[in-house]
C-alpha cells in the first residue's frame, strides 16, 4: 500500500472578483475549473525555508491544484500557498522543511503545464 502525501493548497482571490463561485467565465477560461476547497494556512515552523515565485497560465482553482499538486509532491515540502490572478501572474509560495531547488519547482511547474517566471 503506497501513502499518500497531501499537500494543502491555500488560493487568495486577487483578481477583485467578488463572486463566490470559484469557477471563471467561459471567457479565459481553461476549460479544467473545478471548484476548489482552500484551506487554513498553516505557519512555519522553526527550521523551516519558504519562498515565493511566480507562474503565469494558472487561470482557475483546478489549475492551482495542479500546480499545488506538482510542488507538493517534491521531498520536503510541507505548504503550498498560491495567490491566484487568472490570466495574470499568480504568486506560488513555497514552505520546506529542507533548501528549495528552483530547478526542481520550475520542473514541477512545467510538468503540471504552466510557467514559472521566476525563482
Amino acid at each position: 500500500m503506497t501513502d499518500t502525501v497531501r499537500t494543502p493548497i491555500n488560493l487568495t482571490d486577487v483578481s477583485g472578483n467578488q463572486n463566490s463561485d470559484a469557477t471563471p467565465s467561459a471567457e479565459g477560461s481553461c476549460g479544467c475549473c473545478a471548484p476548489q476547497q482552500a484551506t487554513a494556512a498553516q505557519p512555519a515552523t522553526e527550521g523551516t525555508v519558504s519562498a515565493d515565485y511566480s507562474v503565469t497560465g494558472l487561470t482557475c482553482g483546478s489549475c492551482a491544484g495542479r500546480v499545488s499538486s506538482a510542488i507538493g509532491a517534491l521531498d520536503g515540502v510541507e505548504n503550498v500557498q498560491i495567490a491566484l490572478v487568472p490570466g495574470g501572474v499568480s504568486t506560488v509560495s513555497v514552505t520546506s522543511n529542507q533548501r528549495l531547488d528552483a530547478s526542481s519547482i520550475r520542473d514541477a511547474v512545467e510538468k503540471a503545464g504552466y510557467q514559472l517566471t521566476t525563482a
